[in-house]
């Protein structure tokens, strides 16, 4: 590692700071967490246990000084292993899979009205990451989607 290196590095570590001790401070350990600050708006990147950790992690950021606002794009750990399955649940068209989680990115498919899916990751802002029986992959709306309960939970 060079001198170039090293002291950017250090800087990266000193911006973090208050924003990782802000985090501890709730009771919270991220260790991948980055953070962005840019008049008043702190940007949060990383992956979460779940998402009550987002939340917390959002609010305590929220009280640290000089931040007006929070853009949460924290991400909930890979849940491939889990084995949770949605069914499209729009009222009768096919559901758009994106590349971006949000309307304004690029349709890379379409998942039928009904269609089963496996959810991959919970994304921030209402969106997952999904895999459907065709293979597609990409980010959908939680709108559209009811997860199936696994064989022999209750049906709520």
């Amino acid at each position: 590692m060079g001198l170039f290196s090293t002291i950017a590095e250090a800087a990266q570590t000193q911006i973090q700071a208050p924003y990782t001790d802000a985090l501890n401070a709730a009771g919270i350990n991220l260790p991948d967490v980055k953070t962005s600050l840019e008049n008043g708006v702190l940007t949060v990147t990383g992956t979460v246990p779940d998402g009550e950790t987002a939340e917390k992690a959002v609010a305590a950021l929220k009280a640290t000084p000089g931040v007006t606002s929070v853009t949460n794009l924290l991400e909930v750990e890979d849940l491939t292993d889990k084995n949770i399955f949605m069914t499209v649940a729009t009222k009768s068209s096919n559901l758009n899979i994106r590349k971006g989680p949000g309307t304004e990115h690029e349709i890379v498919g379409k998942a039928e009205h009904g269609a089963k899916v496996q959810l991959i990751k919970k994304m921030f802002n209402g969106w997952y990451f999904i895999h459907d029986a065709d293979g597609q992959e990409g980010f959908c709306s939680t709108d559209y989607l009811a997860e199936i309960p696994a064989e022999g939970a209750p049906v709520q």
